[in-house]
């Protein structure tokens, strides 16, 4: 686990906000606190699905909502001239991306024993992100975390994103 402070925050939260560049993860939990604190628990109920195919609309495959259908929710809570008091995102790599990850990965450990995710905290005037990872299996392999651990500074620097790793 490493954690990450965002030196350009406007620059970060435009990216996050108004960009698809993390559309493709999946939001595990998002609490927004501003004039009332918003919650929202990302997974999907998939009986709200259950009639779905009838208008042409299908229940995702995946546990959790993508951060693209989120991102609008979560934009329309912060936008405004006040800043938020606090808020955590709660975003983890969906299949595709895990099967990407796992490519480079010298590892025994399965796609389906493993999640990778990043906390995105607001706090104090400072966005921090910090990495994580969340077995299902007892190992001692830590492959996996050291991959995530690599990963995700590289993909923030690669996409305009400046930190300082603490």
């Amino acid at each position: 686990m490493i954690a990450v402070k965002v030196m350009k925050q406007k620059n970060f939260m435009a990216k996050l906000l108004t960009s698809e560049l993390f559309d493709n993860f999946l939001v595990e939990e998002v609490v927004i606190d501003t004039y009332n604190t918003f919650s929202i628990d990302g997974r999907i109920h998939k009986e709200f699905y259950k009639n779905a195919n009838d208008e042409g609309e299908s229940c995702p495959k995946e546990d959790f909502s993508k951060w693209e259908k989120i991102r609008p929710i979560c934009l329309d809570l912060i936008k405004g001239r006040q800043t938020p008091l606090g808020f955590k995102f709660i975003l983890r790599l969906s299949d595709e991306q895990k099967t990407s990850l796992f490519k480079e990965l010298d590892s025994d450990i399965s796609l389906d024993q493993v999640s990778f995710g990043i906390n995105i905290k607001f706090l104090q005037g400072e966005v921090m992100v910090t990495t994580g990872v969340n077995y299902n299996i007892f190992t001692l392999d830590k492959e996996a975390e050291k991959a995530w651990d690599n990963y995700v500074p590289s993909f923030l620097e690669s996409n305009d994103i400046e930190t300082d790793i603490l």
